[in-house]
Formats: C-alpha cells, sequence, structure tokens
C-alpha cells in the first residue's frame, strides 16, 4: 500500500497538527474518521503525527519545564483516535514533551518562539517518524 505523509486535496476536511490543536477529542474523531476513509478508498496507510509544543501561555502553561505529557485535549483525541483505528502514531508532542529534561526550552527550538518549529524542531519530527520503521 502506498504511503501517505500529506493529505491536502482528499474529499474529507483538511486538517494539520498544530492548527487542528483547539479540537477536543470527539472532533478529532469526527474529522478524522472522514480522513480516514479517504486514505482507505484510495487504498493508502496514514501516519498521524502529534504537534510540537507552541509558547507556554498558548497551551496554557506557565513554564516551559515539568511538562511531559501534552495535556491538550487535541494530542489526547489523536493518541485515542490512533489506538481505536489502528492507525500508526509518531508522537512527536511526547519528544517535545521530554526536551525540558535536557535543558531545552522548547520555544527555542522554535523560529519564532511561538510555533513555527527551526530545523531542529523539523528533526524531532523526522524522528519521531523514523521511530516507527525500526
Amino acid at each position: 500500500m502506498p504511503l501517505v505523509l500529506r493529505w491536502t486535496g482528499f474529499k474529507g476536511p483538511e486538517s494539520d497538527t498544530v492548527n487542528d490543536a483547539g479540537l477536543r477529542p470527539e472532533q478529532v474523531e469526527e474529522r478524522y474518521s472522514k480522513l480516514l476513509a479517504d486514505f482507505k478508498e484510495i487504498g493508502a496507510e496514514w501516519i498521524i503525527l502529534t504537534p510540537h509544543y507552541v509558547r507556554a501561555d498558548c497551551m496554557g502553561l506557565t513554564k516551559e519545564r515539568e511538562i511531559d505529557e501534552d495535556l491538550r485535549p487535541y494530542v489526547a483525541g489523536l493518541r485515542q483516535f490512533a489506538a481505536k483505528h489502528d492507525v500508526a502514531l509518531a508522537d512527536a508532542s511526547l519528544r517535545y514533551g521530554s526536551l525540558w529534561r535536557q535543558g531545552i526550552p522548547d520555544n527555542t527550538l522554535m523560529l519564532n518562539a511561538i510555533n513555527h518549529p527551526d530545523v531542529r524542531g523539523m528533526r524531532i519530527f523526522a524522528d519521531a517518524l523514523t521511530a516507527l520503521f525500526p
């Protein structure tokens, strides 16, 4: 089966990681089920990539440390959806959550210190994806 990493142009609603961050788990289920149906229709497999952290105050946080687990409902919804529908999940958010333990404020990996990952931040996504292929 073909592997599709970008899903624009399908019949379902377009989605991407950070811009969907306001979705509740039930909205993830509804919207992503439509995308999954489109993928199945063309015989493609889907890898869902969880989002990076954004500026702490944008996530309802007051600091950039002691945040191992991404508490955004959207991320919980992605994890639930992937498990329920047997869709691969590249959990970049989990990797971003461990940065503080390495002494790296996550916003230092953003081009704008808010929500646009730089090359190092994009590497975290690449690492999360390659971890699915042992």
